[in-house]
């Protein structure tokens, strides 16, 4: 199963709608149906990708 994800990158005339192969490893590769554009895409997440609760009382 392909999830869709959307980006708009300004650089770009439209919002890109990613077709992303399913996760087998470090990166999946995904592409645009729209303009036909590759990227990878890791498949995790790393301890910076994460915000603590305290960080969030900080941050508000």
């Amino acid at each position: 199963m392909e999830a869709t994800i959307h980006e708009i990158t300004p650089r770009a005339e439209h919002a890109h709608h990613w077709l992303i192969e399913e996760a087998a490893g470090p990166v999946s590769m995904g592409r645009c149906k729209r303009c036909g554009a590759t990227k990878a895409f890791k498949n995790w997440l790393e301890d910076t990708d994460f915000i603590t609760n305290e960080e969030h009382r900080t941050a508000a």
